[in-house]
């Protein structure tokens, strides 16, 4: 059984790098669309906490814990502000 709850821990944890690298990608591409899309900046800021809260995650998963609160709550918020429902 432990064995089987660290694999699902370590996949968690590259899930949550997976998606934070995605994130942090999408900042970028918004970034640099700022010129040409006034929301781009909100966007790419709302991606870099995204990529921040997802790599917290993943450390917590790393070291078979669940994310904390506040990371958790950043995670929720996060989804709910737009482009990642």
């Amino acid at each position: 059984m432990e064995d089987k709850q660290a694999e699902l821990f370590q996949a968690l944890a590259r899930t949550a790098e997976s998606v934070a690298r995605t994130a942090e990608y999408s900042a970028e591409v918004h970034d640099d669309a700022t010129k040409a899309l006034p929301d781009a900046g909100e966007h790419a800021a709302r991606g870099r906490r995204l990529a921040e809260a997802e790599r917290a995650a993943a450390a917590a998963y790393r070291n078979e814990e669940v994310p904390p609160r506040e990371v958790r709550q950043v995670l929720r918020d996060v989804s709910q502000e737009g482009d990642y429902r």
